[in-house]
């Protein structure tokens, strides 16, 4: 749903011609002295922009109609104009070219009407044309601002989703290469065993079957497989995860920031899902450091593993932070939640601190 740009500001910034009129009718009226008239005409015209907002053309053709009907009661002509202006700022705002130059003209058509000295028409004519660009002008700019603002924001959502969907790709791919590991391995097992054994013809059979449907299998995943696979190829899985932290956690403190890492023994038995997401994590979170933090950045990183399942904390102690959600943390965010977990991070004392929790 899109936002009003000056959200809850709009009813205040209504209820100020209504102010202005009451004073300018009570304290301005010299040396008129206020009528009924000029009383009716002003509230009626003022508490039109109450609802202006759902009907920015209606109103400001009725300001234009009051304005004509306003006749002798100067004090509510002055009153309508100031209101008139309001009604074609925001008709400028909500609303095309189309009704903006209906709205226009009527309104130049009303001060016209007004004019004592038709001899007068061309001077006129500019004087109104001049008074209303003001509000026309300032009405289309909150307009094209408002634009902007939406078009980034649904920018954003998109570049969001898109992230999501890479990540989503990612992890289909490196499950798949997982699952084809482990079914090629049964394939070729069942293979020796129907060479090896001299079973019973209905378990021979069986053996047949479960070796077809494998093989079956295999095909179509490396089908799939070929799908999501980009150019470069997918990663591939982690065997050795306390190893594969060291050389990511290497990798940077090379580049000039100090890594102090606690990496607890027992995430070896963690699956292969798992060991992967907890690789990303750290690698996706030294990168932001990287990127975020500067090479003088101190980091702690903790990686524990209990009964229920892994935790992960990086923390550093960098000046910078990023500015807004970017892909690399929304796809860290997509993978943790996928495996079943849930991923935290934002500022923390100087720095920035990622810190998830993985079932095992």
């Amino acid at each position: 749903m899109r936002r009003e740009l000056l959200g809850r500001w709009v009813v205040p910034i209504r209820v100020i011609p209504l102010v202005l009129a009451v004073g300018y009718i009570l304290l301005l009226h010299e040396p008129l002295v206020p009528t009924g008239a000029d009383w009716a005409f002003s509230m009626i015209s003022t508490a039109a922009i109450l609802v202006q907002g759902r009907w920015p053309l209606a109103v400001t053709l009725g300001q234009a109609a009051l304005l004509m009907g306003a006749g002798g009661a100067w004090l509510a002509v002055g009153v309508i104009n100031i209101a008139t202006l309001f009604a074609l700022g925001e008709l400028a705002w909500r609303r095309g070219a189309r009704q903006l130059w209906i709205g226009g003209t009527a309104v130049v058509l009303a001060n016209l009407f007004q004019m004592v000295d038709p001899g007068q028409l061309v001077p006129e004519l500019f004087r109104t044309v001049v008074l209303i660009s003001a509000p026309v002008l300032l009405g289309l700019h909150l307009r094209s601002v408002q634009e902007i603002a939406w078009q980034a924001k649904e920018r954003a959502a998109a570049d969001a989703q898109a992230a999501r969907a890479d990540e989503r790709t990612a992890i289909a791919r490196e499950l798949h290469d997982l699952v084809a590991h482990h079914v090629a391995s049964m394939v070729l097992r069942i293979g020796v065993a129907r060479h090896v054994l001299s079973p019973d013809p209905k378990v021979a059979q069986i053996l047949d079957d479960v070796h077809a449907s494998g093989k079956a299998a295999m095909a179509d995943l490396r089908t799939l497989v070929t799908v999501l696979r980009d150019p470069e190829g997918g990663p591939d899985a982690v065997t050795d995860l306390p190893s594969a932290l060291r050389a990511a956690v290497d990798r940077v403190e090379a580049a000039g920031p100090c890594v102090q890492a606690e990496i607890d023994p027992a995430i070896t038995d963690l699956d292969a899902v798992l060991r992967l997401a907890v690789l990303r994590v750290v690698q996706e979170g030294l990168t932001n450091v990287l990127k975020h933090a500067g090479p003088q950045a101190k980091v702690m990183l903790d990686i524990r593993r209990d009964s229920e399942g892994v935790e992960v904390s990086l923390q550093d102690n960098g000046p910078g932070t990023p500015a807004a959600p970017g892909h690399g943390l929304i796809g860290m965010r997509e993978r943790v939640e996928l495996a079943g977990g849930r991923l935290n991070s934002g500022p923390a004392g100087d720095g920035w601190r990622v810190h998830a929790r993985l079932p095992a």
